[in-house]
């Protein structure tokens, strides 16, 4: 009965996170770009165990910082922050003074020939994750091994850019193709260093079955669902075809010999984020909370969903929401 208590909790506490945003919008309080004031629920709600944006990139200036602060503090949501090379003393010094918000990613090139050394230097100023988009070559091209091995050794989580991408209307031509992006590419980087672990931006959008058949068979393979795909499966009254793609359990291996023997179940692979400024973090929340309904995701897997699984893969104590001593 306690257990059931505590379950209603978490989820009253995400449905009233999406209430008072759109509460706040009908009265004209919100809009993009504006940073909500409310607070998702009250001092005695019960919220899940963490919750750890997986996708978020870093701002320009302080005020960023503490558009940030004020709305991820008090709702006590930590930030994985994919960092230019530009920004990387602001954010240094964002997390030195708010560890409990800020987690910090590099971000580089892999075509640049300074991208292995910027990489160490991220990684000697204690940045945790590096980030990847628009390669020249596929993903995995021998050509970027020595990053993805550099990685690897540190222990740096990899996030890539997967699927469609934005562009902005301009005569300027640009080198830039989804197709080398594909999420396939990931299972021969996860093959080529089992002892790293990766995430996908975007669940491949529009690449949906790729990315989980290669999720499937990688266990260090996760996915974020930021981007337009939820709101376009909401706009179109599909949230349930998550199902169709993210199919199997973690203990179908047993009568099913197509499926990991020891592997986690779809919904594991499947971590929160939201790629959004500070203003968006609420309504990711909101649709990331009517996914998991639609779907009748069980609430173990929620609890991973929302954090845990991005904590044990970073090292982040889930009680303190500090990141523990890390070795090398």
């Amino acid at each position: 009965m306690e257990q059931t208590g505590r379950d209603l909790g978490r989820r009253g506490f995400f449905s009233r996170a999406g209430q008072l945003l759109f509460g706040a919008a009908a009265v004209g309080t919100t809009h993009v770009g504006q940073v909500a004031s409310a607070p998702l629920a009250d001092a005695t709600s019960t919220s899940p165990q963490l919750v750890i944006d997986s996708h978020t990139h870093c701002g320009e200036n302080e005020k960023w910082v503490s558009d940030m602060v004020r709305v991820y503090q008090p709702r006590k949501v930590m930030a994985c922050v994919l960092t230019r090379m530009a920004q990387m003393e602001l954010m240094r010094k964002a997390i030195a003074d708010h560890p409990d918000v800020f987690v910090g990613y590099g971000y580089v090139d892999l075509d640049d020939r300074n991208a292995v050394r910027e990489i160490e230097t991220f990684h000697k100023n204690g940045f945790i994750g590096m980030k990847f988009h628009s390669p020249q070559k596929d993903y995995d091209d021998p050509g970027y091994f020595e990053v993805y091995r550099l990685c690897e050794h540190f222990r740096m989580h990899m996030l890539f850019h997967t699927g469609i991408c934005s562009r902005k209307i301009s005569d300027t031509p640009r080198l830039q193709s989804p197709g080398r992006m594909r999420p396939m590419t990931l299972d021969t980087v996860c093959r080529m260093f089992p002892r790293a672990t990766v995430q996908g931006a975007h669940l491949g959008n529009p690449w949906y079955d790729e990315a989980a058949e290669a999720a499937r068979w990688s266990p260090n393979l996760f996915f974020d669902v930021t981007g337009s795909t939820l709101l376009k499966f909401i706009k179109l009254g599909r949230l349930e075809r998550m199902s169709e793609i993210l199919w199997w359990a973690s203990d179908e291996a047993v009568d099913n010999p197509h499926t990991l023997k020891g592997g986690p179940g779809a919904w594991e692979h499947i971590v929160f984020g939201t790629d959004e400024p500070p203003a968006g973090l609420e309504s990711n929340i909101d649709r990331f909370q009517k996914m998991m309904d639609a779907n009748h995701v069980p609430q173990a897997d929620r609890e991973k969903m929302w954090g845990l699984t991005i904590a044990k893969v970073l090292g982040i104590d889930p009680k303190s929401r500090r990141l523990m001593p890390r070795e090398g």
